[in-house]
């Protein structure tokens, strides 16, 4: 019984890290705010695009919307050369849709998480499971050591070749054919540089690294007032 509870614990801080990952996620999604600072005063997107930050801003804040559901269709329009164009063509609209696919299976499967390890916790809460709350924290932890291991591996991957990390993302989490376009061609490609995606994913691991480590000092601060405990008992 208590081999059961331990595995249970266990993987409860497992799905509790998951689900604060997808939490992180969803919030970068939802705040756009910062894109046209990043359009006109960084990246100043329209002397290499052509296409204005104001354009550029309401484009990538509909395509994040569109990618976790927010938004229903990708039908914006752009003025071009005084003429008035659909923004996306066929194939970029198509690569879209495939990446709406991982981000809403990504958060659904990050919120069944989030619920089954608030539950599990509460329960032994409940419970009064003081041996399977400290191996929960223990495991959290541990848990949360081997992800930031892994995201450092990640980020210097990035720096150091990101095309090659862009490739592979795409091989394994989507159809990399169906992802490859002209910069030439694609207004979808020119709106997204490399630096963008860099700013992007610094302040997603800011949100992550804010959730997932106010859960690790919880964690930490219970087996600390547990080994205090023990301490007091002897």
């Amino acid at each position: 019984m208590k081999s059961i509870t331990k595995i249970i614990a266990a993987l409860a801080a497992v799905l509790l890290l998951y689900g604060l990952v997808t939490v992180g996620v969803n919030a970068i999604f939802n705040r756009t705010a910062w894109l046209y600072r990043e359009y006109s005063d960084k990246l100043d997107i329209e002397r290499f695009s052509g296409i204005s930050a104001e354009d550029a801003t309401r484009v990538l804040s509909r395509m994040m919307y569109y990618s976790i559901g927010r938004a229903d269709d990708l039908d914006i329009t752009i003025e071009e050369d005084g003429v008035e164009v659909s923004f996306f063509n066929e194939s970029e609209l198509s690569h879209m849709r495939d990446v709406r696919r991982l981000a809403k299976t990504i958060l659904w499967t990050g919120g069944i998480s989030l619920i089954i390890s608030i539950g599990v916790v509460c329960a032994l809460l409940m419970l009064k499971k003081h041996d399977a709350l400290r191996t929960f924290s223990k495991a959290y932890l541990i848990a949360l050591c081997v992800a930031a291991v892994i995201i450092i591996a990640l980020a210097v991957w990035v720096a150091v070749d990101f095309d090659g990390f862009w490739v592979t993302f795409h091989i394994v989490f989507l159809d990399l054919e169906s992802s490859t376009f002209d910069p030439a061609t694609s207004r979808m490609i020119r709106i997204c540089p490399a630096e963008l995606f860099a700013d992007f994913t610094g302040r997603l691991g800011g949100y992550v690294a804010a959730l997932t480590g106010a859960v690790g000092i919880a964690c930490a601060l219970h087996l600390h007032l547990i080994k205090k405990q023990n301490r007091l008992r002897k």
